[in-house]
């Protein structure tokens, strides 16, 4: 694979979690209001792998599971599934076309 490919790949993705980071950042589980009073990257070691998720084609309904998880079980915070299912539909239709977003709906 050319280097400029690469490159090419490695940026795309790159913006993929600052997406994800500047959702995440609004999810805000915690009420820390990043880059407020708090470290505005407080949320963002988790955009990776939310991205990652999404690109390989996780469904709305999955990745809200995934940020209840996050929220209950690892942050250790009350759900919030409302919430949840709200910032898992946002992410996921910043970073893929709203034609297979909607089809991501119909699943599960």
């Amino acid at each position: 694979m050319p280097s400029q490919y690469r490159k090419k790949l490695k940026r795309a993705a790159m913006e993929q979690v600052r997406v994800v980071e500047a959702v995440l950042r609004r999810w805000d589980p915690v009420s820390v209001v990043p880059g407020a009073a708090d470290p505005a990257d407080e949320y963002d070691h988790y955009a990776p792998h939310i991205a990652s998720k999404v690109v390989a084609g996780t469904t709305i309904q999955d990745l809200a599971a995934h940020l209840r998880h996050l929220r209950t079980v690892v942050i250790g915070m009350g759900a919030d599934d409302e919430a949840d299912a709200r910032f898992a539909s946002e992410i996921i239709e910043a970073l893929v076309p709203s034609n297979t977003s909607l089809e991501r709906t119909r699943e599960g």
